[in-house]
């Protein structure tokens, strides 16, 4: 039995997200810029959400 994700890209764009955050917070840190950091922890928040929120939808008996 053969199968694949149909929604692969909503994975791929939450990795992308928390690689820019954790680009976004190693910079806050550097410069001890808080209004920075309060913008990557909301941006973290709402990315979290996506995380828990996202279901995998199966094809299944996928023709190659």
């Amino acid at each position: 039995m053969k199968y694949e994700y149909s929604n692969m890209n909503e994975p791929r764009e939450i990795a992308t997200t928390l690689e820019i955050l954790n680009m976004k917070l190693q910079l806050a840190f550097q410069k001890q810029d808080t209004d920075v950091f309060n913008e990557a922890l909301t941006e973290l928040k709402q990315a979290s959400e996506k995380v828990n929120n996202f279901k995998p939808v199966i094809k299944i008996n996928v023709e190659e």
